[in-house]
């Protein structure tokens, strides 16, 4: 039976020799060929491969790339791949440290007056390649053949907004005894399966949110396995992660170190280590973990599924680790250390603006010194930056500003029209966030603005209209998430609610709902109101509640709540873990050593 795979790149970006040190890490767009006699631009895309279950033949792999610009549609103009022989870091890679590349040529491909359409480049040998362990997979890059003449072509990247478009690597296998997923999951402990099989449907469960499901396949798999297949350290990642997932923090840590017992050079284990201790509190043998990761450097390419954790990533997890102990003075050292190693890593940009109003810097300046970061020509990319840094402190009048000045470079961008939209709305500026958000039209913004438009109506209890725009919602998929707007519409209004459910099961699935609502609402609703949308928690079933409301609270700084709701959560339900103990620790000392905002 022939099934296609398909899979989006896990890296995507463009260089250009006009720019040779300029990065196009999060652009929309991908570009090949000459431009206007001087700019001599090329693509790079990485895809993480899929895990072949089976007996079966791979008849061909294509990539398909869908065409946005072709400015000679009356020459055929040719392109070459190549396989990328190391590692390249999609947000830090530009002309200048173009990754290396092998000199055998795998695919030449010809583009004529296609524009509007996907194109496919047949990459199977190139796949083959990666996926029998002949060579490690660090992607391919792509050229013109000819780099003298004039033949630019763009596609989308996966950064694309037009998510319908991005570029994709679809691999027809077909599968001589395909074994239905379904009963296979259904089996498990049953009937005996290969390692690499039970691989698979973890990574299913996975992606599907099954995360006990996908824990049962990774520890089948474990127990089966053995160290020299290829796909054994991935194994040991996602095992960690969906022990993390679930919790099992100590058995994420034994399995952690089962890991570094095979490969003792897979600095990623150190620092998934590192967090976990955090986690459990363990703050100074996190410390310790991360100092070893970057003593050990680099992890080699088959076990390097993290980029910048002998770096800046554990620098920036440092920064974090000393601001939570309110050490400032090394959080910021750390964060400097972090953006010098990695200028392109927004991160530890935002942890330094953060430290820097913490400390009453004035704000004129922090905004001199974020903009500093950034260079001497900034544009609508770094403006786009600075208003998601100020946006994150809550600084939403500057970071509107920004927005509005990125919008000087990037005209129609709907992620703009979005931002400052939230920005006006976290302002209780519903008429003008409204105005915002109508502009977008479509893409993949479109159902989030529109429900920000109903929530702009419902905050200004202009219910006729917010019922209008709800009702353009009308879909399955989204009906909870409806259900729960209409719900808060009622409570504002003063009408009898009567519950949703009144079950576990049930209310699982309004249960974020609601709380990433009331998440906005703590912003942007007067106290008055926010108080009565906690109503929308009577309205399911479940043991969790209070313990999320008391994250809420404390993620809001409100202290002295969260540590009343903490309370409460455990004597009404016996519910506390790991991160709400540290949270209720916190918040008790910040009661006892500062004075505490509250409603």
């Amino acid at each position: 039976m022939l099934e296609i795979i398909e899979r989006i790149p896990m890296k995507d970006t463009t260089i250009n020799s006009a720019m040779a040190y300029e990065n196009y890490g999060d652009y929309y767009a991908l570009f090949i060929g000459k431009y206007m006699n001087h700019s001599i631009y090329r693509s790079l895309l990485q895809f993480d491969l899929p895990t072949l279950s089976g007996h079966g033949l791979v008849e061909k792999v294509e990539l398909l790339l869908y065409v946005i610009r072709n400015d000679e549609t009356t020459d055929a103009k040719e392109f070459e791949v190549y396989r990328v022989t190391e590692i390249f870091d999609e947000n830090r890679v530009n002309y200048a440290n173009t990754p290396a590349f092998d000199k055998e040529l795998y695919k030449i491909f010809t583009i004529n007056d296609e524009i509007n359409t996907y194109i496919k480049v047949d990459i199977t040998k190139l796949f083959s390649d990666w996926y029998s362990g002949k060579y490690p997979n660090y992607g391919l890059i792509i050229k013109a053949v000819d780099e003298n003449k004039n033949n630019l072509v763009g596609f989308y990247s996966k950064d694309a907004q037009e998510a319908a478009f991005i570029p994709k690597l679809q691999i027809n296998f077909n599968q001589y005894m395909r074994i239905n997923k379904k009963k296979d999951v259904q089996n498990i402990g049953k009937d005996k399966l290969a390692p690499e099989k039970y691989y698979s449907l973890g990574n299913d469960s996975y992606e599907a949110g099954d995360y006990d499901e996908a824990y049962d396949c990774y520890k089948k798999s474990l127990e089966e396995c053995t160290s020299n297949e290829i796909y054994v350290p991935k194994l040991f990642f996602k095992m960690i992660m969906v022990c993390e997932k679930l919790g099992k923090y100590d058995e994420a840590l034994k399995t952690i170190e089962q890991g570094l017992k095979y490969y003792p050079n897979f600095t990623d284990l150190v620092f998934l280590r590192a967090n976990l201790l955090y986690l459990q509190g363990k703050t100074f043998l996190a410390i310790k973990s991360l100092h070893q990761c970057i003593n050990m450097g680099e992890s080699p390419p088959h076990i390097n599924f993290l980029a910048g954790v002998e770096s800046y990533r554990t620098f920036h997890t440092l920064s974090q680790i000393y601001y939570d102990l309110e050490d400032f003075d090394e959080a910021y050292h750390y964060s400097m250390m972090a953006l010098h190693k990695n200028p392109k890593y927004a991160a530890p940009l935002h942890m330094i603006v953060k430290i820097l109003i913490d400390k009453q810097r004035d704000i004129y300046d922090i905004k001199s010194k974020a903009e500093d970061f950034l260079g001497t020509d900034l544009d609508g990319k770094d403006y786009m930056i600075l208003g998601n840094v100020f946006f994150e402190q809550r600084k939403y009048t500057i970071a509107y500003e920004y927005f509005s000045k990125a919008e000087e470079f990037i005209n129609n961008n709907l992620k703009i029209s979005y931002h400052k939209g939230m920005c006006q709305l976290y302002l209780k500026e519903y008429d003008k966030a409204y105005n915002c958000f109508v502009k977008i039209k479509e893409g993949a913004l479109y159902e989030e603005a529109v429900y920000m438009e109903a929530l702009c109506k419902i905050l200004s209890l202009n219910m006729r209209n917010a019922v209008q725009l709800l009702n353009i919602l009308r879909n399955p998929e989204n009906n909870h998430r409806r259900m729960i707007y209409y719900g808060l519409k009622d409570i504002l209004e003063g009408k009898m609610m009567m519950p949703i459910s009144d079950k576990r099961k049930e209310s699982e699935g309004f249960l974020n709902i609601i709380f990433d609502l009331l998440d906005i609402l703590i912003k942007a609703a007067d106290p008055e109101i926010f108080e009565k949308s906690l109503q929308l928690l009577n309205l399911i079933e479940h043991d969790e509640v209070l313990l999320k409301l008391a994250k809420l609270y404390y993620k809001h700084r409100f202290y002295k709540m969260a540590y009343q709701e903490f309370t409460r959560s455990i004597k009404l339900f016996d519910k506390i873990d790991l991160e709400g103990l540290g949270m209720m620790k916190k918040a008790l000392e910040k009661m006892n050593n500062a004075s505490v905002e509250v409603f």
